[in-house]
C-alpha cells in the first residue's frame, strides 16, 4: 500500500505506506537516480491508468492519483 494525500489546504503531503509500499517508493527513486537521463517519474493509482499508488488512504480517503517526481543531478 502506498498513497499520497494533501492536507492543510494543499500545504502538506502525507505519505501512507505498508513494507511493500515503502519498497516500492525506495526502487523508485533508486531507479530515478540511477538512471538520471529519465529526468522525472510518473507514479499513478488504477484509476489513473497505473498500479504503483493506491486510490485511498487506510482510512478509505480518497488519495493523489499520480505523483511525478523530478530529478535534477544539479545541487
Amino acid at each position: 500500500m502506498l498513497s499520497f494525500q494533501l492536507n492543510d489546504a494543499g500545504r502538506s503531503v502525507m505519505v501512507y505506506c505498508d513494507s511493500n509500499g515503502l519498497n516500492q517508493l525506495i526502487n523508485t527513486l533508486t531507479s530515478l537516480r540511477e538512471s538520471p537521463d529519465m529526468g522525472h517519474i510518473h507514479m499513478r493509482s488504477p484509476s489513473a491508468g497505473g498500479e504503483m499508488l493506491n486510490d485511498q488512504n487506510p482510512w478509505g480517503e480518497t488519495a493523489v492519483s499520480e505523483v511525478v517526481i523530478s530529478f535534477s543531478q544539479n545541487d
